[in-house]
């Protein structure tokens, strides 16, 4: 099933090298082959989202609780259930 997480910033100055270990982790999930799309939201608000594959409720929460942003205090998620309806990468 897929999820959208929504990254929403509890921090002001967050700094490129602060997020590194957060951009590591969804490469690693990217690589598993879990992690659809991410990306930075580019506005005032800042923060980002991504859209996963997960077998399950419980997998989905250990990524998201995993995360090192969200670990270190930096973000904060909300998670939804999300339907993809047209992907041209498929």
């Amino acid at each position: 099933m897929n999820y959208v997480v929504i990254h929403h910033m509890l921090q002001k100055d967050v700094t490129e090298e602060m997020m590194q270990p957060h951009v590591e982790y969804l490469k690693e999930l990217f690589n598993k082959g879990k992690l659809i799309i991410t990306g930075p939201f580019l506005d005032e608000k800042r923060g980002g989202m991504f859209v996963i594959d997960v077998d399950s409720e419980e997998e989905l929460m250990e990524i998201v609780n995993n995360d090192p942003a969200i670990k270190n205090g930096i973000s904060k998620s909300e998670v939804r259930p999300y339907k993809i309806v047209f992907n041209h990468n498929k």
